[in-house]
């Protein structure tokens, strides 16, 4: 089997493009935190948190120089009541870390998008959505699915410099929104 690591993401107009039809919770502008707190016993699991290279699609979004400038990269999953729901990535360019952010070189285990949510000098910029297989190199190998991942992206700026948080909803957590949608009428 080949894996890949290619994801193809799509603008806020494009995301009417998809052959199925996507979660409501993945164009929710709100924070997935507060949303993952609402269905239960929310933990953190960081698994990476290092100075890397962003891919490529991460670079253009940030306007970086090709594989020249490292960024804090920090995956987390996201479990509710022991089970994984989101996978998390985030890119945070030095040039972001200095100054009033530098404390974010040092983030610990807490959700990093409750924090950008509750700061008054961050904003988030538009999303970007995708839809790709769950056997995808970017997600860790224990979080992988035989079945699709939707995901989103977005810029923040946070004194108003610019990092990238991505969640992709993992299959519980589609199933979780599927079945809420059906008995309560929402998500």
């Amino acid at each position: 089997m080949v894996v890949s690591s290619r994801i193809v993401w799509h603008s806020e107009q494009q995301r009417m493009g998809f052959s199925e039809r996507p979660p409501g919770a993945l164009f929710d502008p709100g924070s997935l935190t507060q949303l993952l707190r609402s269905l239960g016993n929310l933990r953190v699991n960081k698994r990476l948190q290092n100075w890397r290279v962003p891919y490529l699609d991460e670079q253009l979004l940030l306007q970086a120089k090709a594989n020249r400038n490292l960024a804090l990269t920090r995956e987390v999953s996201l479990h509710v009541d022991g089970e994984p729901y989101v996978f998390a990535r985030s890119i945070l360019p030095n040039t972001t870390l200095q100054g009033p952010n530098r404390f974010l070189r040092h983030w610990d285990s807490r959700p990093l998008g409750e924090f950008l949510f509750s700061h008054r000098l961050c904003h988030r910029g538009v999303f970007q959505y995708t839809r790709m297989g769950g056997d995808n190199d970017r997600v860790p190998e224990d979080l992988r699915s035989s079945e699709d991942l939707w995901g989103r992206r977005s810029l923040f700026y946070l004194n108003q410099q610019p990092l990238i948080v991505a969640e992709f909803y993992l299959p519980p957590f589609i199933k979780r929104l599927s079945i809420d949608r059906q008995t309560k009428g929402f998500f």
